[in-house]
């Protein structure tokens, strides 16, 4: 199972790794140092694709500006981003979203509402913030008349220095904060807890010399384990 995992996570890697970042260099006109390099294609399996893969040079390091909007990519570098990752991409999108997601099942026997209470309990317990509740299956209820959808709602956790920090890095990731957690019903009444893992210590790996500074990842990591500690007393029923 490790190396099943390992494997996905390698391919996903080489797919944003490779497939992506000719597609950005060429429609965003970015200066590198260097003409990109070719390589054989080469599947997984170790047979050959049917074309070569450049790989371009890592871009340099820059100067950012607190607070500040990157240059925007256009609807067409977008466009040739995912075209070029799913020729060779072998997941299909559920795929891709399951491997962006942290998930755990509720406690056989809780019931919603006593997993909600826990997870504002140990909220509180380690001083991160309960700041929003959408409980959309309600609207959809309202909507549509069906009193039978499964339910689903939204809850939004935050520790406000660091989203400061994050936003002075890239005020793009506002698109991302609150931290949500999903708790929401399947279709056989189990119950949920779904958050978007940002786990920082994936940028470990990357020669990109513009990473985050030391301070914001140490905190960063403390955030994802404090919605984390949020997650599993909820799924346990934890008080």
């Amino acid at each position: 199972m490790l190396r099943k995992v390992g494997t996905t996570c390698t391919t996903l890697a080489l797919l944003l790794g490779l497939a992506v970042q000719p597609g950005f260099a060429a429609d965003e006109g970015v200066k590198r140092d260097g003409k990109p390099s070719q390589l054989p294609a080469q599947s997984l399996q170790g047979a050959p694709l049917p074309f070569n893969i450049q790989i371009p040079p890592t871009r340099p390091k820059e100067d950012i500006v607190p607070n500040t909007i990157a240059p925007s990519i256009s609807a067409e570098a977008r466009a040739n981003f995912v075209s070029s990752m799913m020729a060779i991409n072998p997941f299909s999108l559920r795929d891709m979203i399951a491997m962006m997601v942290v998930k755990y099942p509720a406690k056989d026997g809780l019931k919603f509402d006593d997993v909600v209470d826990a997870m504002k309990l140990k909220a509180n317990e380690i001083n991160f913030k309960f700041v929003g509740h959408n409980p959309l299956w309600k609207d959809i209820v309202a909507i549509t008349g069906k009193t039978d959808t499964p339910r689903v709602e939204f809850f939004s956790f935050c520790d406000a220095v660091v989203a400061r920090e994050i936003l002075d890095m890239s005020l793009e990731f506002a698109a991302f904060l609150p931290c949500r957690v999903a708790v929401a019903e399947d279709a056989h009444k189990k119950i949920w807890l779904i958050t978007l893992d940002w786990d920082v210590r994936w940028l470990d790996a990357s020669k990109n010399p513009n990473q985050i500074s030391a301070s914001l990842r140490d905190k960063s990591i403390m955030v994802r384990e404090a919605i984390d500690k949020i997650m599993r007393a909820g799924a346990s029923g934890e008080f």
